[in-house]
């Protein structure tokens, strides 16, 4: 039976921040409002910022189990039901998702789902990590946050 490692849920979150950068660089080209561009290509940025902070954390945490063997299945579950969207399936995955948008509402309603499921993620993710490492991922999670109120915001 697997065990589940702190540092394998840091790599996950890196693959994460890297299809979110692809998704929202892909959608910035095909939408038309200036605003909404300039909106998805600063959430780019914002992404490939949290990689980086992700990168660090990378370096400072250790590879201890998180489960239990016996609990391993459910938490395994768990982090299936967590991360069952496109963009937690790899950069090629958000590239696709991103080819599929027909319009602006549909692509910041994509947007806006993607950072819900990422705070949910990270959430989880702060009973993982060193004390240090949980103020950092407690800023990224206030960002991802205010993402999804600008996302809303110019959804309206």
């Amino acid at each position: 039976m697997a065990i589940f490692k702190a540092t394998d849920v840091i790599e996950m979150a890196l693959e994460i921040e890297k299809s979110g950068e692809v998704f929202y660089r892909a959608v910035a080209g095909k939408v038309e409002s200036p605003e909404v561009r300039a909106l998805f290509e600063d959430l780019a940025e914002q992404e490939v910022l949290h990689h980086a902070a992700f990168e660090k954390m990378s370096k400072t945490t250790w590879d201890r189990s998180l489960t239990p063997a016996e609990q391993w299945d459910d938490y395994l579950m768990y982090l299936q039901a967590t991360v069952q969207s496109a963009f937690f399936e790899g950069q090629d995955q958000a590239l696709a998702l991103a080819d599929q948008v027909s319009d602006e509402g549909e692509a910041l309603r994509m947007a806006m789902d993607f950072e819900k499921e990422t705070m949910l993620f990270f959430h989880d993710l702060r009973d993982m990590v060193s004390a240090d490492d949980r103020k950092t991922l407690k800023r990224i999670i206030d960002e991802e946050k205010s993402h999804l109120v600008r996302l809303a915001r110019m959804l309206d």
